[in-house]
Order: C-alpha cells, then structure tokens, then sequence
C-alpha cells in the first residue's frame, strides 16, 4: 500500500542543491512538510524560496552532518519546530577524484566523515524521534559506487559501499518497528558533486574530461528525485537509478573479477 506524504516531515540533508534540492521539490509537491539542511546558508534560502508556492511548513537548518554534537542539537531544533519526523533522507555528499597515493589521510577523514559518519550520526540521532511515528522512512543515498570501487574514487566508493551495506542491516532490523529503509543508488547525476570533484583533483584536466564526458549520460536531478520518490512510496528497499547503475551492477555480477581487469586497464591507458 502506497505511503501518503501529506502533513508529514521530511528531514534532507544536502537540501541546498542538487540531488537533495530536487528531493524537497518532490516531497513538497505531495504536500509534505520540510526540513532542509546544508552547510551553505545561501543555496538553503534559495531551495525555501522554490518551495514557497506550496504552502507547506518548511525549517532550515545550516549544519555540518559530520559533526556529531551538530547533528543532536539539529534533530532537537528540527523536532522543536515540527513536533514529529517521519522520514530521513541522508543525501548529503562529497567525492573527491584522486589516486590513493596521492589522497591525504586528511581527505579521506572529510569524505568519510560527510558520506558514511553523516549517515551514521543521521540514522542513530533521528531513530528515537522516527519511532515516535506511526510509520517511518530512513532513506540513505548509496551511489553505484557502492557496487564497484573505482580508481581515482577509493575514499568515495568505500563511504558509499559502506553506506549499503548499513542499509541492509537497518532494512532488516527496522522492518519490525514499521521503518521503513531504501536504499538509493544513483549513477551519474548533474550535479555540482562533479564541479566539487574537480576542484579536488590532482590533475584537474583530465578529471575535467572524464567529467564531461559523463554529463552526457547524467540524468537530470528532477528525473532522478522522482524515480526515489516514486521508490519510497511504494516501500522498495533499493532503488537504482540510471542506465549507468542498472549496467554497473550487471556487469558486476556477471563479470565480478573481469570487470575489474578492465578497470585497471582504463587506468594504466589514463596515465
């Protein structure tokens, strides 16, 4: 049975752009309520100023999901200003595009800190107050990263396939409590996690040709928000989203020592 979203609140994290802001477009437009969250204040004022014309309830709340007691204090203020959460979407994001021998340890500790603890500190923080709902969502965005570890991405691809496999375990043991959890992985999405991307490079040519290229099969955000929105509604416990990750994971499994021979090959053909 298909949830309704009418009069609840939704808390996203990475709300101020991107994947997150088209996440609150589509919420916002099955009348549900909103908490945006980001660590830029600019980007959050204008994700409030498109959600205006829906006369929904919506909080901003600027926050680094990386820091635990930010993270406690946020779920205080977000439970303060609506009196329930029902469903979580841990969206926030960061990737670097770097060989390991080249990512500094303080790196790693920034990306594992916003893509894998961010999620941890959300899912564990918010568990009391989603228990106070007669039926809740966890919705954790993984990547088709989560599936494959690519060159240049290691920190990115161990956050993201950390992240599903804390899905799974949540999906299980969650399931009694009527919380509900979807795990989310995206392929390619125009965002400006690419830009970000870049801007962390070692080699910022190359990264900006391989990045080019795969904004030619990125899908638009919108598209993308409605594909997880649509997800969560009818209570799937993963969702892919794009041709790139439905193929990533096919060849994965059909090819899962192989496919990693090509990937070394791409590499050393790089330079």
């Amino acid at each position: 049975m298909a949830i309704e979203f009418k009069n609840k609140v939704a808390v996203v994290t990475g709300a101020g752009s991107g994947l997150g802001r088209s996440l609150c477009v589509q919420l916002a437009n099955r009348n549900c309520n909103l908490a945006l969250v980001d660590i830029n204040k600019e980007r959050l004022d204008e994700t409030q100023s498109l959600l205006k014309p829906f006369g929904i309830h919506v909080s901003k709340h600027v926050c680094n999901v990386a820091d635990k007691q930010a993270m406690q204090t946020l779920a205080e203020d977000i439970f303060t200003q609506h009196q329930r959460i029902d469903l979580l979407f841990n969206n926030a994001g960061i990737v670097f595009e770097k060989p390991f021998e080249r990512q500094s340890i303080e790196d790693w500790e920034l990306i594992v800190g916003i893509n894998f603890w961010g999620v941890v500190y959300g899912c564990k923080i918010f568990l009391p107050y989603l228990q106070k709902s007669d039926e809740a969502f966890i919705v954790n965005t993984s990547s088709l990263a989560g599936f494959v570890g690519f060159p240049t991405q290691s920190a990115y691809c161990a956050t993201k396939a950390a992240v599903k496999a804390l899905n799974e375990s949540l999906y299980a043991e969650l399931k009694g409590q009527n919380i509900h959890v979807c795990s989310v992985h995206p392929g390619a999405i125009k965002t400006n996690l690419f830009e970000v991307a870049i801007a962390n490079s070692d080699n910022p040519e190359a990264s900006r040709k391989m990045f080019d290229l795969v904004s030619k099969v990125a899908m638009n955000p919108d598209k993308a928000a409605e594909k997880i929105i649509k997800a969560v509604e009818k209570k799937k416990m993963r969702v892919l989203v794009g041709l790139d990750a439905h193929l990533v994971e096919w060849v994965k499994r059909l090819l899962p020592v192989s496919f990693h021979y090509l990937l070394a090959w791409g590499f050393r053909k790089r330079g």
